[in-house]
This record gives C-alpha cells, structure tokens and sequence, in this order.
C-alpha cells in the first residue's frame, strides 16, 4: 500500500490552491502534525508559486492506495 501526505494551501489568487504531497511518511504522524508543518511553512514564507505567496492552510490529511497487479511482471 502507498501513502502520501497532502498539504492544500490557498494562495494571493483567489480561487487558486497550491498542493505539497510527500511520499512514505511515518505510520505515526497526525493531525497535529501536518498542521504545524504547514504553520511553519506559512510563516518561513518560502514559497512563491505562479498564483503568487501562500496565505493560509486549507487542506491536509492522508491517501492510501492499493495496487494490484492484473498482469504479471515479464522477466
């Protein structure tokens, strides 16, 4: 099973969100987790996308996916 985090932020364009995804992170982490990456992010001010600075958090949370192979691996 894969796992990813996910981190929406709106930016200066309304209507515009930005979205940081990170692979294979700890079993472990929460909510609170997320949200303090993303409150640091915000206040270090180090991104700037093409709908300009990010301004606040919108999203967050975890995505799992199953794959199953229908067609096996030729060797």
């Amino acid at each position: 099973m894969d796992k990813q985090v996910y981190i929406t932020f709106s930016t200066e364009t309304e209507g515009r969100n930005y979205i940081m995804r990170f692979y294979n992170p700890k079993d472990s982490i929460t909510q609170t987790d997320i949200e303090n990456f993303a409150n640091w992010v915000l206040s270090q001010n180090m991104f700037l996308t093409r709908y300009g600075e990010l301004v606040a958090l919108v999203d967050g949370g975890i995505i799992q996916t199953t794959r199953t192979d229908l067609i096996p691996p030729i060797e």
